[in-house]
């Protein structure tokens, strides 16, 4: 089979090129469709824990993912300078929107595509004929709910449902010129209007409608009176990475604008907020994109110039390479799986990891080239001796990859699809190219010796082969002392590796010089916060939210979360209640509460002007408060309270973006709910804290659950493959033991588990080529005659310096990724590259250690063998 195989190569190798290079020309092209995704919950839409906040805004304002612009003022904001900005800057930011001329293009080429849909053309071009203007979202989002209709491709769906947010993306503001506040008229009557609602607004006026107000405090400002918060709702879909980051550009550039054109402000001005987040992150990406490659490259081919010392040595392995990261990232284009900032390091891992089976084969290669000193002899020798163990390495690989990637984590199983694809194809291109390829060079031999040399010989002579003996030969003259040894390093590591941290860091990842680090840190230690989280109290009745109980039950939610230090602000219906009750009696301190089941008011008769008593339903007070703040203009109610009043939501926002955090929130607030709920209502969170503490479960399970499902994988599949429990057991050893060093490091060194380094548990496990070559070399030497002692000092001078090649190419290949503007990927950077060295030695230093017992069979047939040669020789 390999020979018919090897003869077709060479009998074409010219149009297998050309094939090839076909097929790469056809995915280089596609591959200029690759989306991007940033969101960076890594769960999927549907998932419960993001879900949710879908559900939640059909019902309430207030739920959609913010930018939050801070002024902070070391003396106050209280001076007119300031409150201007405040008014002119939240004006400004609600006419903003996120279109230019892409998106009028796509547009026109919308019209051009359907000019028989007379609507649909009239549509755009009303859009077209104002310049795209804020008015236009529903004009966009008629046409979005007719595109069925009309028959409307995916594709042109998605352009428009994108064009629909980013003509019209603001839903909500908040601040003191945009959160409705609650005052009183000479007459005494009740009206909600802005705070700042003008131009040299009176500050004292200004200052007195706020300070102790618990509608606005820790809001849209500080308790100190130096920070103010203007918040801008965006609706830009969370897969819209360029218009995320165009939301983000915008809003520095209208910053930078206004500080030109008014040098009175003295004001420092943050910008940060969930879409920010997104939009730090997409250009993570690009940079990623852009730097980490190259990078990569060049390190790559200094390592096979070092190692190889030939120009086919570097050139062929290198095409290989970028043949498989073209035809992957072509094939996330063609099935649209978006990048993302996990599986934007893909060409880094592709390119580094697909050249374990090139180098193999060049290795094999030159060696046989060595020995035998003819040019195809060598090539087919080398393809003989390396097609099987390239394919059980790839195979075992991706299977590992799939199975331990499987989670709900959508970026880690896309990951895993598809470094699984690129490996295969890389296998597929390495068993075509490296022979086609080396068959149309010139047919005179390189090399001026005229004598072969044995395999022997030739292995003595590598410095790396010769320095492996060295290191390796007190292993099998000490085996019993280094198993103690073995032992007590397994049994610590995996203590070690139990007690590893499970976090993500948030923000804390991008560079602290980084404008979205700075004024994230900013926001969240002096205002209100940039994590949100909501909590649902749904009673199930008309009405039903309107009640003493429940408006008691959120006070009480209120009062406990905030308990919790995380916690900077909250905002409720309570608040609401008990601010328009405050209002309402003139200021009283009195009446600075909620109304109790049953309120007692003194009243005069005006015929006797004797006082008597009444009695009022607190229910009905708390439903009259809300009917007289709706008709005395205020509309923010709609911020807590569902339509028909049978729901209410209480925001709060964590001065924290750590996953730890919000799981020590969760824990002081879940418990306390669940003993305090009123009987019928139901609970639902929804938020920041939900989703990344869903985030850290479903990692954590991966990490249990498919870790040990792809442990078995290789095993069975190494057991099938090479017909032997024992030789199964020898490439699954070294795998779990570097798992356990890798684990125990991470614990040694305060590095925790997050999304970046669960990547590298994955990878060593699916990379099994270490052993696979290992095996099967020390399995050659034993069928050829050799001891035990002896095949393994013939397999470290082969497959052993070829094993050291790929460690060198690995490590030094990843050192790429410390050139990322993301801690969790530098981490990735510096973990992988110790890891995969780990791996290759104690791939070495385990098969070593054991192969007595490994390769117990093999030893006992290759002996019966000799024994019946002998006997044979002995009849004759």
């Amino acid at each position: 089979m390999l020979e018919k195989y090897l003869d077709f190569v060479f009998k074409y190798p010219k149009s297998i090129l050309a094939i090839l290079s076909l097929i790469t020309v056809y995915f280089f092209i596609a591959s200029a469709n690759l989306s991007e995704d940033n969101n960076p919950y890594f769960l999927p839409k549907d998932h419960p824990a993001r879900s949710t906040i879908f559900d939640l805004r059909d019902e309430f304002t207030g739920t959609y993912d913010s930018v939050m612009i801070a002024l902070h003022n070391e003396d106050t904001v209280f001076n007119q300078a300031s409150i201007n900005a405040i008014f002119d800057l939240s004006r400004a930011a609600e006419r903003m929107n996120y279109v230019d001329e892409t998106d009028a293009q796509m547009l026109q080429d919308l019209k051009a595509d359907h000019p028989e849909n007379s609507e649909l053309v009239a549509s755009i071009d009303e859009i077209l004929a104002d310049g795209m203007t804020p008015s236009d979202g529903l004009i966009a989002r008629e046409l979005l709910n007719r595109a069925v209709e009309w028959q409307l491709t995916t594709k042109q769906q998605r352009n428009l449902s994108v064009f629909a947010e980013r003509v019209d993306p603001v839903r909500e503001m908040a601040g003191l010129s945009s959160t409705e506040n609650v005052f009183l008229d000479e007459y005494g009557t009740m009206f909600a209007q802005e705070t700042v609602n003008k131009r040299n607004q009176d500050i004292e006026f200004v200052k007195n409608a706020v300070i102790d107000n618990e509608l606005i405090e820790y809001g849209p400002i500080s308790p100190d009176g130096k920070v103010a918060l203007i918040v801008v709702e965006l609706s830009i879909l969370e897969d819209d990475a360029t218009g995320q980051v165009r939301a983000y550009e915008a809003f520095k550039q209208l910053v930078a604008d206004y500080q030109i054109a008014h040098p009175e402000l003295k004001d420092d001005i943050y910008i940060s907020g969930v879409p920010v987040f997104f939009a730090a992150q997409k250009q993570v990406i690009d940079h990623d994109f852009a730097t980490l490659l190259p990078i990569v490259l060049l390190l790559i081919t200094v390592i096979l110039a070092v190692f190889f010392r030939t120009i086919l040595g570097v050139i062929i392995p290198l095409i290989n390479v970028v043949m498989c990261t073209i035809w992957t990232m072509g094939m996330m284009a063609v099935v649209n799986a978006p990048l993302d900032v996990i599986t934007a390091i893909l060409p880094v891992f592709l390119i580094t990891i697909c050249l374990s089976d090139a180098i193999h084969v060049m290795a094999e290669y030159y060696h046989q080239k060595k020995i035998v000193k003819s040019r195809l002899v060598a090539i087919r020798s080398a393809m003989i001796l390396m097609a099987s163990p390239v394919v059980l390495t790839t195979i075992t690989t991706c299977l590992t990859f799939i199975v331990s990637t499987s989670s709900s984590i959508e970026s880690l199983r896309n990951f895993g699809l598809f470094i699984s694809f690129g490996m295969f194809v890389a296998l597929i291109i390495s068993l075509l190219l490296i022979p086609a390829l080396l068959a149309l060079f010139p047919k005179k031999d390189i090399f001026k010796q005229q004598h072969a040399q044995s395999s022997s010989d030739v292995s003595k002579k590598y410095f790396i082969s010769r320095l492996l003996v060295a290191a390796l030969t007190p292993v099998m003259a000490n085996r019993k002392m280094f198993t103690v040894i073995f032992i007590g390093l397994f049994i610590g590591s995996g203590f070690l590796a139990s007690k590893v941290r499970v976090d993500d860091m948030g923000s804390g990842y991008f560079p602290k010089q980084s404008d979205f680090r700075i004024s994230d840190d900013f926001i969240n230690n002096h205002i209100a916060g940039t994590s949100p989280g909501w909590i649902e109290v749904d009673t199930g009745k008309d009405n039903g939210a309107l009640t003493v109980e429940i408006s008691h039950f959120i006070d009480r939610l209120e009062q406990h979360i905030h308990q919790h230090e995380t916690v900077n602000y909250s905002y409720s219906l309570a608040r609401y209640v008990r601010r328009i009750n405050y209002t309402l009696n003139d200021f009283n301190p009195e009446y600075n509460r909620l109304p109790e089941d049953v309120e007692r008011f003194i009243e005069i008769d005006e015929d006797t002007q004797e006082p008597y008593e009444i009695t009022i339903s607190g229910s009905d007070i708390i439903r009259q408060s809300i009917l007289m703040f709706e008709n005395s203009g205020g509309s923010d109610v709609t911020n807590v309270l569902s339509e028909d009043f049978s729901k209410t939501v209480l925001l709060y926002t964590l001065g924290t973006t750590v996953a730890n955090d919000y799981q020590a929130f969760l824990d002081h607030t879940l418990p306390w709910i669940e003993a305090n709920k009123p009987e019928g209502v139901t609970i639902t969170h929804a938020g920041s804290p939900i989703i990344w503490t869903a985030v850290l479960d479903a990692l954590v399970k991966s990490q249990t659950v498919s870790a040990s499902i792809a442990l078995l994988t290789v095993l069975l599949v190494m057991m099938a493959w090479f017909r032997s429990i024992r030789l199964g057991l020898a490439g699954t050893l070294p795998l779990l033991s570097t798992v356990m060093i890798y684990f125990a490091l991470m614990t040694l060194l305060n590095i925790e588990l997050n999304i970046g380094t669960a990547i590298i548990s994955f990878l060593v496990l699916g990379i099994v080529d270490y052993s696979v070559h290992y095996i099967l070399r020390i399995q050659h030497e034993i069928k050829n005659g050799f001891t035990i002692n002896h095949a393994l000092v013939n397999a470290m001078r082969v497959s052993g310096r070829a094993i050291i090649a790929n460690v060198l190419v690995f490590s030094i290949g990843f050192i790429a990724l410390l050139f990322s503007q993301h801690q969790a990927l530098i981490d990735l950077g510096a973990l992988v590259g110790l890891s995969l060295l780990i791996s290759g030695l104690v791939t070495l230093f385990v098969i070593t250690l054991f192969a007595p017992w490994f390769f117990k069979d093999q030893l006992n047939a290759s002996q019966s063998s000799r024994t019946m040669a002998v006997m044979n020789e002995a009849r004759t």
